[in-house]
């Protein structure tokens, strides 16, 4: 009710607030636990305490350190009336009710200031234990906890120094957290307490205390009580269940007989109230340390599990491997061993590459693998690293297109330190490829410079790093790739006629995935498998008409269009994999476009397939071009030399 309000106004410096007491009791002081909390560190942290009593509004302190004061008067219990001034260190509380509210007594009905000192002392204690309790009570974390701990012990005993120390599993004492009368952590607190006592009270579980150690007979040969030079003692147990978790010491090295009997039965007493709590946090602790080592654990294994799925696709490739050369090109299931490297495929096409593998895989001369993009070349040699002798080697690739020249001289050929602007020391590709195989795709790409130099390592069979004038030698197998015809290069001038001879000595040339429709299901079923172990799921079913719509479409991006298709499909599905899943475009695809049937328009055939192919990515990437060359499985470097190449504005291709 309205006519039921009592306001308190408080000014403390620039700040004003007001505050309200309908019933019950509100406290005042420092501390954040109180329901009028002062910055002013005059003020203890559980100052005084107003409370609403049947007749009257009653103010006590609640032994502070410097006092309460009302209307200029220090108090340590007072009824209140409208209009009295409450001090606080520097802050002023002004007390107001309603005209028509009679809510005190005269001052005339008081009690002697006398009796009053003597009734309220010991309850204006209690009130301050009870509100220390609850704020300790109140936090969850063991050092903070501790630390509120330290501070009431001080303002209850007027120490000058507070440690708690607590015993771990072995039962070895460490100090957690110490303070002075200041407020401030103690230096080495290890050695600022005396060992003894708090051993003594850790191991009986009862109080040691003292108003004078070093003329105590009880301490006469304790060597750490003459050494820190203490008078006042206390130290009291922290007990929980039957168990001692450790001790609340304080001390004072200035004065004798600062803390009394009462205080250490007050002090024990408080003690057991904030055992409690320390038990809980530490539990609290324990159990926040073991669920964020649980959840490592869980990162951990979920990071093994990822490397287990990979290696265990590789090492069924392996054994894939080792079992076809045991058995021979076929095992009677039709299994070919080109599946064991990841190459799929029954289809006459597919079996005239491989006829021309066998003759290939075991050879030490290089190797051109021609055929579109996405047609698995960067694959294929890998399959002929792997079947063929070097395969306990390194294999080492690099994309011709990917590089400006000077990088890709530096990259194949390593630099030394100096060499250029920022050069260090590195070993080139050659270097790192010897006794193994290289790998250069987009060889086509390269420039007249570096074709040259390259010409000469394949006739010499060494080479200088940038900035060296000693050549090494190395023992290198070179596997080169081009989506471009290299012989219609050399006519044009672009490629040098000898290197492309030195490169292709052994042809091996890719058929684009529409002249192979036999392969697609293979490839499909092999993809869904592939992607869905790596998610660590079952694989989801393929629908036969989405099998038959992918016969239908012409996969101008070919094998990497499908496995590409594959992954988003099963990504987005759940147990089997549906046609109204299928990208629109393949989906409506038609048929696919028939092979030409001489190589006089091959070139502008390839060109056209190049613009098409990179303005379907930049729209289907909204005309972001990292997305696009990842889709196109290039790098964006080489996707701005192709756009530079044929001319294509990448607002116009997003925009198609």
């Amino acid at each position: 009710m309205a006519d039921d309000l009592i306001r308190f106004r408080v000014a403390e410096g620039d700040a004003r607030s007001s505050h309200e007491l309908r019933e019950g009791r509100i406290t005042v002081g420092r501390s954040k636990g109180n329901d009028i909390t002062l910055a002013d560190r005059q003020a203890s942290r559980v100052h005084c305490a107003i409370e609403r009593l049947a007749h009257e509004v009653r103010l006590t302190d609640l032994g502070s350190q410097n006092g309460t004061f009302v209307n200029g008067d220090q108090v340590l219990s007072i009824a209140l009336e409208p209009g009295d001034v409450i001090q606080v260190g520097a802050a002023r509380i002004e007390f107001e009710v309603p005209a028509d509210r009679t809510v005190a007594l005269d001052r005339r009905s008081r009690p002697a200031p006398d009796l009053l000192k003597e009734l309220s002392g010991e309850r204006a204690f209690l009130l301050r234990l009870v509100d220390a309790a609850r704020d300790v009570a109140g936090e969850t974390e063991l050092e903070p906890l501790l630390e509120r701990l330290l501070d009431a012990v001080l303002d209850l005993t007027g120490a000058e120094r507070a440690f708690v120390v607590l015993a771990d599993k072995e039962g070895i004492l460490e100090t957690e957290v110490s303070r002075n009368f200041e407020g401030s952590a103690v230096q080495n607190p290890e050695v600022a307490v005396s060992r003894s006592i708090a051993q003594e009270v850790l191991a009986t579980g009862e109080p040691v205390f003292s108003i004078n150690a070093r003329e105590d007979e009880r301490f006469r040969a304790v060597q750490s009580i003459v050494n820190l030079g203490l008078r006042s003692v206390l130290c009291v147990p922290l007990r929980f269940r039957g168990e001692t978790l450790g001790v609340v010491y304080i001390d004072n090295r200035l004065e004798a007989a600062v803390f009394s009997a009462r205080d250490r039965d007050r002090l024990c007493a408080f003690a057991d109230q904030v055992a409690v709590a320390i038990s809980n946090a530490r539990l609290i602790g324990e159990l926040t340390d073991s669920n964020r080592a649980l959840a490592a654990a869980r990162g951990r294994l979920e990071n093994l599990n990822r490397d287990l799925r990979r290696t265990v696709l590789d090492r069924e490739a392996e054994l894939a491997s080792v079992r076809a050369r045991l058995v021979g090109d076929d095992d009677g299931d039709g299994e070919s061993r080109y599946d064991a490297v990841g190459i799929i495929g029954r289809s006459p096409a597919m079996r005239r590459v491989f006829d021309v593998l066998e003759r290939v895989v075991d050879s030490d001369f290089p190797v051109l693998v021609e055929g579109e993009s996405g047609t698995g070349k960067e694959l294929m040699a890998r399959a002929i690293h792997r079947l063929g002798p070097r395969r306990s080697e390194a294999f080492v690739s690099e994309n011709c297109a990917a590089l400006p020249e000077t990088l890709l001289e530096s990259e194949l050929f390593g630099a030394v330190k100096g060499a250029f602007t920022g050069a260090t020391n590195r070993r080139g590709l050659l270097e790192r490829a010897n006794g193994g195989t290289l790998f250069l795709d987009e060889v086509s790409e390269m420039s007249p410079a570096l074709q040259s130099k390259l010409l000469r390592f394949l006739q010499e069979g060494e080479f200088r790093p940038l900035g060296r004038t000693e050549p090494i030698r190395v023992d290198v197998r070179i596997i080169s790739a081009s989506n471009k015809d290299l012989r219609e290069l050399v006519k044009e001038g672009e490629f040098r006629e000898d290197l492309f001879y030195r490169l292709n000595v052994l042809p091996v040339k890719l058929p684009p995935l529409r002249a192979r429709k036999e392969d697609i299901p293979l490839l499909a079923e092999r993809f869904t498998s592939r992607v869905a172990l790596a998610a660590g799921r079952e694989a989801p079913a393929l629908d036969p008409a989405v099998v038959e719509a992918f016969g239908r479409y012409g996969w101008p991006g070919n094998v990497r269009e499908l496995e590409n298709e594959v992954r988003r499909l099963v990504t987005l599905s759940d147990e089997a994999i549906t046609i109204d899943r299928v990208s629109s475009h393949v989906r409506e695809g038609g048929s696919a476009p028939e092979e030409p049937e001489g190589d006089a328009d091959l070139n502008a055939r390839i060109s056209a397939m190049e613009v098409r192919e990179i303005k379907r990515a930049l729209a289907e990437a909204r005309g972001n071009k990292s997305r696009a060359a990842a889709q196109l499985g290039i790098s964006r470097f080489a996707l701005n030399r192709k756009m530079e190449k044929h001319g294509i504005d990448p607002g116009d291709a997003a925009g198609s």
